[in-house]
């Protein structure tokens, strides 16, 4: 029974890679939801927060749309940016405060009903001199659900 199971989830996790790379503007559909980058923006640190040295906070404005017929939930934790390195970024708490603070952006999270759009960013802190940076929308809580990713080049300066 047990490898069974084992069995099954491996499958599960042999989805393929997202075959294409969508720009800033552009919009994605994936699994029931419509994704859009707005853009990608460096955020200025204040007195209280400091990224670590050779760091900076970045911004992905994005607008999510529930576009299937079910009520759904999105987790900002689960949004991976990544660069050229290899390395994957999670949501930072500093830029998240000063996405909301400097561009009034809220992270979108939480359930969303049918039809239901939010707009807002997520916030990371990444080396400055990322190069290649990308960002990666997961349809759902499960790792091996659909993605799509945008290409967000590097990092402008501040």
């Amino acid at each position: 029974m047990a490898l069974a199971l084992l069995l099954a989830c491996a499958g599960c996790l042999a989805q393929p890679a997202a075959t294409r790379l969508y720009a800033i503007g552009e919009t994605a559909e994936v699994a029931g939801w419509r994704v859009t980058v707005h853009s990608f923006s460096v955020l200025p640190a204040d007195e209280w927060r400091q990224p670590q040295p050779g760091q900076t906070f970045c911004a992905v404005e994005l607008t999510l749309e529930n576009a299937s017929r079910t009520i759904r939930f999105i987790m900002p934790e689960k949004q991976a940016l990544l660069e050229s390195a290899g390395r994957s970024y999670p949501p930072d708490v500093a830029a998240t405060v000063l996405a909301q603070r400097e561009r009034q952006w809220t992270v979108p999270e939480g359930e969303m009903d049918v039809g239901q759009q939010a707009r807002g960013a997520v916030a990371y802190q990444i080396p400055a001199r990322s190069q290649d940076v990308r960002w990666t929308f997961r349809s759902s809580l499960l790792p091996w659900s659909p993605c799509v990713t945008f290409d967000l080049g590097k990092p402008p300066q501040p």
